[in-house]
């Protein structure tokens, strides 16, 4: 269960980083091609606040899938044929 929730912590925390980048990135060619310096510090803002967003979350993810990888009994773990 935990590590589902990590996964899913990390994997939503990395949309949030992309979309902050993407917003960033959209918003630096608005302001150099068209008049919309207005709006480029809400742009700025948003972008920074899904970037923070999410590198939070991923890094609680990856904290939260440390933390029960090295919490698990690696003595019952399933034996494999070779």
């Amino acid at each position: 269960m935990r590590s589902r929730f990590s996964e899913a912590l990390m994997g939503i925390g990395g949309i949030f980083i992309a979309f902050g980048a993407t917003a960033l990135i959209i918003g630096l060619f608005a302001r150099q091609m068209t008049n919309t310096r207005a709006e480029f510090p809400a742009i700025l803002t948003v972008a920074t606040g899904a970037v923070v967003v999410g590198a939070v979350m991923f890094g609680a993810g990856y904290l939260l899938h440390r933390m029960t990888r090295d919490a698990r009994d690696t003595s019952t773990a399933p034996r494999t044929a070779t």
